[in-house]
């Protein structure tokens, strides 16, 4: 975790890339910068250069927080905004509900009102303190969505054919690689996240599973059994190189696919 946190706070003194790889709605301003066909909210009167300031009497302070008030509030939205004139406007809308496909691949509907975010620079530059920030934000969404994978693996959500093993990582390292230096930081900061949440798995063969051991022995008062440790770990390295050859064998059948 501490190599990924040097990473991104790194790549944000570069200058992180305003890309559709990175979600960094959280760091914009909402100011409306476009509107898709059929939009919502260009129907209601909303104009590009707009800062959205409240829904439905929520305060908003970035993008982010547009989509996040969206899904929670009702079908009839209030919208207050301010103009590059300096005038206060309200708005009445209703959204739109669409079927999408979240980062897992599921299915799901969002109510959407047609607006993209105003984007004065293709990428953003963060001050030290901040970028200490950005490394821990970025770190602990990177935890998060890897838990989940991880959760939605296990229960079926995601399919097992979906599994990566060394040749995925190869090719995608060649192509963030090509794609420079910035992009290769955020893949090899994903990857040490990656590592350390598996890591910290409930089996025995990983430090999770020691843990695991640990947290039995202050419950019980005593160890488990030098037999019991023994052929959990064995079932636990039997498990991790089911998922290795699980993830090869993945890698070689799309391969095979072309």
């Amino acid at each position: 975790f501490l190599v990924a946190f040097l990473l991104y706070f790194g790549a944000s003194q570069i200058g992180t890339p305003l890309s559709p790889l990175f979600n960094y709605s959280h760091y914009m301003a909402p100011v409306v910068g476009g509107f898709s066909p059929d939009s919502p909210a260009k129907e209601a009167g909303l104009k590009e250069g707009d800062k959205i300031l409240k829904i439905n009497n929520t305060s908003i302070k970035t993008w982010e927080e547009i989509g996040t008030n969206i899904q929670k509030q009702g079908d009839n939205l209030h919208f207050t905004v301010l103009r590059e004139n300096g005038v206060v406007l309200d708005f009445d809308l209703k959204p739109i509900i669409k079927e999408q496909k979240n980062r897992f691949g599921e299915s799901v509907k969002r109510k959407l009102i047609g607006i993209a975010p105003q984007v004065s620079n293709k990428e953003l530059y963060f001050s030290p303190i901040d970028g200490l920030s950005f490394a821990w934000n970025e770190t602990l969404h990177a935890s998060t969505m890897i838990f989940q994978s991880v959760q939605k693996l296990i229960t079926g959500a995601v399919p097992a054919n979906q599994l990566g093993g060394v040749i995925s990582i190869v090719d995608i390292t060649a192509k963030a690689s090509q794609s420079g230096i910035l992009a290769l930081l955020f893949f090899t900061a994903l990857i040490s996240v990656n590592l350390g949440v598996l890591n910290l798995l409930p089996i025995p063969a990983l430090d999770g599973g020691h843990i695991m051991f640990n947290i039995y022995e202050m419950i019980r008062g005593k160890a488990p059994s030098e037999e019991i440790m023994y052929r959990l770990t064995l079932v636990g390295w039997g498990i991790l190189l089911s998922l290795m050859l699980l993830g090869l064998y993945n890698d070689i059948y799309r391969m095979m696919l072309g």
